[in-house]
């Protein structure tokens, strides 16, 4: 298993290797960032670059070698990935392969971000800078397809929920990283939406104090929409959220998850599906 362990190592470390990133300061929780040590502060709003020995460079004027580099390490990944679907034993490489792909899919994720991020909101917009940050996505992306390839798996659906918590995971992040309090979850941390915020806000406004199987109507309708991801093991989560957010009796967690929606059954249904319609149709 240590051979293994170390195997799965070496090939998530090249995907931190020559890293390019751009956090702005206006994306974060200004209480949270206060409680931040100076290394983990230092990242925030410049270009960092993780160098070949996972430590963070402060650079402003990166070239497309870095770039290259990045591609030739993925590459070389492929490679190792076919030798390890020849020489490992099944169960160990679908081990291997799946954990390598959910690292791969959680920093493709975070590299697409950190490019809108830049493009938003780094107050020295230059062209070859965005340029990198594109090509380093492109990178990613095209990993992604030759890893589906070699393993015949595919990515999964990218669960925007996770996406802290998988980062929090990496061993780059636990460099720089400090133990916060986990925040309390409210109901638009679990809407996969830009605007999750303002959809949570209107039908907050609309349905103030709904509840039981009419609560279930509408996390129905955002699972329809592919903005809200329940499974069995996040809906007592969402239900304190819920609880949170809407600060009345929302009823129990059986009448609202224990619940089985009959769209042609309940009268209920097509007029808050409806009304969600209405109300929600400028975000889907």
């Amino acid at each position: 298993m240590s051979e293994l362990n170390s195997k799965y190592n070496e090939l998530i470390n090249e995907i931190f290797r020559n890293f390019i990133f751009y956090i702005p300061i206006s994306i974060l929780d200004m209480e949270e960032f206060k409680k931040l040590p100076e290394e983990s502060k230092s990242v925030i709003d410049r270009i960092t670059y993780i160098d070949e020995d996972l430590n963070f460079v402060y650079e402003n004027s990166l070239g497309f070698s870095t770039l290259l580099l990045k591609s030739s390490k993925l590459k070389n990944n492929c490679f190792k990935l076919i030798e390890y679907k020849e020489t490992l034993n099944a169960i160990s490489f679908s081990y291997l392969s799946e954990n390598y792909l959910k690292q791969l899919e959680t920093y493709a994720f975070f590299s697409n971000q950190l490019s809108l991020y830049f493009e938003k909101n780094s107050p020295d917009k230059d062209i070859n800078t965005q340029a990198l940050f594109n090509c380093q996505s492109l990178n990613f992306n095209t990993h992604i397809a030759e890893v589906e390839k070699i393993t015949g798996l595919k990515v999964q659906n990218f669960n925007q929920q996770n996406f802290i918590q998988e980062v929090k995971e990496t061993p780059v992040f636990k460099r720089f990283s400090v133990n916060l309090a986990p925040r309390e979850k409210y109901f638009r941390d679990f809407i996969s939406h830009e605007k999750n915020k303002e959809i949570e806000s209107t039908i907050l406004k609309k349905y103030p104090t709904i509840k039981g199987k009419k609560m279930r109507y509408i996390i129905d309708f955002l699972v329809k929409k592919k903005a809200l991801t329940i499974t069995y093991g996040t809906q007592t989560e969402l239900y304190d959220a819920l609880k949170r957010t809407f600060n009345c009796n929302i009823g129990t967690y059986p009448s609202i998850f224990g619940y089985k929606v009959n769209e042609n059954k309940d009268s209920d249904y097509s007029r808050i599906t409806n009304e969600l319609e209405t109300i929600l149709n400028q975000y889907f």
